[in-house]
């Protein structure tokens, strides 16, 4: 059963089985057309071949028996009566004595028993008296011969049968042929796509088929696409883990350098402090004076370092993770990240547009829009040469598919021929794929880029707005 549904199913098959069997009908139907009207043909032609010998039979008698030479006239009507069709004519001299027996029909394109006993009619036997003069001189005898036509009807049927069948052969092997040379494309996009699976992307070669060149040019456009991703992906990966590494190895500077030295210090402090306390309990007045100074400044170093330690451990959580943004919310504190680039930008202007209502997002989109716009500054001062950049967020609620519509305009020299995603873009692909949002690159229409990205999000009135509103409310 499961070869009988693949072969069911089997295109060529179809292409091959379909035109065949058209073909055997139309070689039954040809068949039976000509059989269906055999018997009347075989019929007419016979009363066609005794009208016409009987005719010619009274006739030429009748001149036999008016000839000068009656015997060379009876010859001369014997031969013309061999040309009439479907009838044998034979001479009896003498009736009562010979007995002549009806001839046989040409065997050698003899039509099967079966085909004769069907089709052939009945034999007709017609006698015709001979004089010579006014003297009886025997009879003629003609007899039907309807094998000849049935032969004839066989022998057609046969020659176009085989006709139609030897053209239905070469028609159905030029199917095969061309339905093998037509499919063999699509066997090598089957093994294009297995390679695909396995991880290569070779291209096609050209298919030569009008209807499947589109398909193989897409596939080749498929395969380079997943080629390119699959590049992208491995610098991504790769990427990472460079950038891990150079976060540990950033970090493990920092706080050997930083918090180590600070730590240290502390414990030292700490250590002359406690020696000072021991000392100033057994001092006089002067030596305590000392003591205590030494003490507050041991102190006073302490808090210096401490305070150290939590600009620093400050600076690591928000590089880490934008601590900002917990504190005061995203429009906050993208003014703050936008303010604090244009003041390390100054040969750049910018302008900021938010929104007027102070929105609250979740976390994960307020992290996403935020590292956005952050790594399009970034690349704004490293790579556009700008002039002046503008940075507009936008809340649409109403939309199908509610969310935050981000774009970052800057007069800069644009994208480079052949641009690809960096480390940056792909990152922010990443995370607006993660959200189900759109990153979208190009140049702007006189000069500079455009980079426009929407997340969907959903926002509500933030911590700070409610309380603000509440008080005024309890307050009214």
């Amino acid at each position: 059963m499961p070869k009988f549904e693949t072969a069911r199913g089997s295109l060529r098959i179809r292409l091959i089985v379909i035109p065949a069997s058209l073909l055997l009908l139309g070689i039954l139907a040809a068949t039976v057309t000509t059989l269906y009207g055999a018997r009347d043909r075989i019929h007419s032609e016979i009363e066609s071949g005794v009208n016409l010998g009987s005719r010619l039979m009274e006739y030429a008698l009748d001149d036999v028996a008016a000839s000068a030479d009656p015997a060379e006239a009876l010859r001369q009507l014997r031969e013309d009566l061999a040309h009439v069709r479907h009838v044998k004519v034979a001479y009896v001299a003498d009736p009562a004595q010979d007995k002549v027996e009806p001839p046989n029909s040409d065997k050698k394109h003899a039509a099967p028993r079966w085909f004769q006993h069907w089709f052939e009619p009945a034999r007709i036997v017609e006698t015709y008296k001979v004089n010579f003069g006014n003297e009886p001189h025997g009879e003629l005898i003609m007899w039907t011969q309807p094998a000849d036509e049935v032969n004839e009807v066989w022998l057609g049927l046969t020659f176009v049968t085989g006709l139609l069948g030897v053209l239905s052969f070469a028609i159905v092997a030029l199917i095969l042929l061309t339905a093998r040379q037509t499919l063999a494309p699509l066997h090598t996009l089957v093994e294009g796509l297995d390679r695909l699976e396995q991880g290569q992307f070779d291209a096609l070669a050209e298919i030569r088929v009008a209807e499947l060149r589109r398909i193989g040019e897409t596939f080749n456009r498929l395969a380079h696409s997943l080629a390119r991703t699959e590049a992208d992906n491995h610098f991504l990966i790769d990427r990472l883990m460079s950038v891990q590494e150079a976060e540990r190895k950033e970090l493990a500077r920092e706080l050997h350098d930083e918090f180590g030295a600070s730590l240290f210090g502390i414990r030292a402090a700490a250590s002359c402090i406690i020696a000072a306390v021991g000392n100033r309990d057994a001092a006089d007045a002067a030596t305590r004076e000392v003591a205590d100074k030494e003490i507050a400044d041991r102190a006073a170093l302490i808090s210096t370092l401490a305070d150290g330690i939590q600009k620093q451990n400050y600076r690591i959580l928000d590089r880490i993770r934008p601590v900002i943004l917990h504190q005061m919310g995203l429009f906050d504190a993208l003014r703050q990240l936008v303010d604090s680039w244009g003041a390390h930008h100054r040969d750049c202007s910018y302008a900021l547009d938010l929104p007027s209502e102070n929105l609250s997002f979740d976390e994960e989109v307020s992290l996403t829009a935020y590292r956005i716009i952050q790594e399009c500054l970034t690349n704004v001062a490293r790579h556009s040469k700008a002039q002046a950049m503008h940075v507009g967020l936008r809340y649409s609620a109403d939309a199908k598919v509610p969310g935050l519509h981000i774009r970052i305009e800057d007069n800069g020299i644009g994208l480079p021929t052949g641009f690809r995603f960096g480390f940056g873009f792909l990152g922010m692909s990443e995370r607006l794929r993660k959200l189900g949002g759109q990153l979208h690159i190009s140049n702007a229409p006189k000069t500079g880029t455009v980079i426009e990205a929407f997340i969907p999000a959903s926002a509500h009135m933030s911590e700070r707005v409610f309380s603000e509103r509440l008080e005024n409310i309890l307050v009214k």
